[in-house]
């Protein structure tokens, strides 16, 4: 007899009714924009945070009492496409740009602005970094937006310094309040996987014990909520094809166990930004050394390419925490070794994935960082 009732709630893409941990955000967003006629937000932090379902659910909550625009700015960062779709959006029917130059998208755009309405425009511009990354397309899109009529504005990134990179006139003209969200916690987390539990699998096929389990482990390797579900649902279809009618702790090592090879590309996007940097250094650090690398050339390493970070290179300590987390991963295997000039130890970090065709495919052009 199956355990689950509704496979499709574990999907990270799934919207519930409620979403645990950020419900108070939402509504506290709502509130601001019903009060006032013009509130901008920054809402930043790490990947996989909550940003973006937050501000689908405050879409989905304001419903009628607004016009909403969403622009993913990762499938539409060009001028022309960010115009179109805000045009369409906005008149709820499919605007046609085709021969039209920027000068009269501009102008369409200030028209949009300045017609009168009863109803309140929102726009958010999802992944705003790749819109501001053509400096000329941000300015275009943005600048008739700010500069006719009244509206509200979200952006959301995972760089909280963003809005410092606008163009100073756009910059000028915002007043933005900007909210960074932590990674969620290992509690928070197991919020989020019981209520996906409530909704997909069959009562008493499962224990809270276990999906705390699940979330912790999650929250120790990023914090990340996709890599949560993605290891929950992992968890479900291995009980699934066992015919087990409930969801033990040795399936859930079986399942960590089948994340970590074959899934590398998987995994790799949920991880951290300075997680990435550091499996990166490992590796570079490994392709020199036959296989292995030794942890402190490849600290040397991820300070080097980390050094065009907002804030630089982590410290040492959050470097070996980093270590334990890819090691918790099944990514690598860590060893003490002689040193060459026999003196002390050395801890070594192994690969347990092919990681040459990996780096090579993912990183062909940078080298071996301070290697050259």
């Amino acid at each position: 007899m199956s355990i689950i009732k509704d496979v499709g709630v574990f999907d990270s893409t799934y919207i519930p009714k409620e979403i645990p941990v950020r419900q108070d955000l939402v509504d506290g967003i709502c509130a601001k924009l019903r009060i006032s006629s013009q509130y901008n937000l920054l809402l930043t932090g790490l990947t996989g945070n909550g940003k973006t379902i937050t501000i689908k659910k405050v879409i989905e909550k304001m419903g009628k009492e607004i016009i909403a625009v969403y622009i993913d700015c990762s499938e539409d960062d060009s001028y022309g496409g960010v115009a179109k779709k805000i045009l369409s959006e906005a008149k709820n029917r499919t605007y046609k740009e085709k021969g039209k130059n920027r000068y009269e998208l501009a102008d369409e755009l200030k028209k949009l602005m300045l017609t009168k309405r009863t109803k309140k425009l929102f726009f958010v511009f999802d992944e705003i970094d790749k819109l501001v990354k053509k400096k000329g397309d941000h300015w275009n899109v943005l600048f008739p937006l700010l500069n006719h009529g009244k509206a509200s504005f979200i952006f959301i990134s995972n760089d909280g310094f963003i809005l410092g990179k606008l163009d100073r006139k756009i910059f000028s003209r915002l007043q933005c309040e900007k909210r960074f969200l932590d990674i969620y916690a290992g509690g928070e987390i197991a919020q989020i996987l019981q209520q996906r539990a409530e909704l997909g699998l069959k009562q008493d096929s499962y224990d809270y014990h276990l999906l705390l389990k699940i979330a912790r482990f999650s929250s120790d390797i990023s914090g990340d909520i996709r890599f949560a579900l993605k290891l929950f649902k992992k968890v479900v279809m291995i009980t699934e094809l066992n015919k087990e009618q409930k969801i033990s702790e040795k399936t859930i090592k079986e399942a960590i166990e089948e994340l970590k090879l074959s899934d590398i590309d998987e995994i790799f996007p949920t991880l951290p930004r300075h997680m990435k940097i550091v499996l990166v250094a490992l590796c570079m650090d490994a392709r020199q050394n036959m296989g292995f690398s030794d942890t402190k050339s490849a600290y040397k390493i991820y300070v080097f390419n980390a050094k065009k970070e907002s804030f630089g290179a982590v410290g040492e300590r959050q470097f070996r925490e980093y270590l334990s987390a890819l090691e918790m991963l099944s990514l690598f295997e860590f060893q003490w070794k002689p040193a060459p000039n026999r003196r002390g130890r050395i801890r070594i970090a192994i690969p347990t994935f092919d990681f040459m065709p990996w780096l090579d495919k993912h990183f062909p052009n940078n080298g071996d960082a301070m290697h050259g």
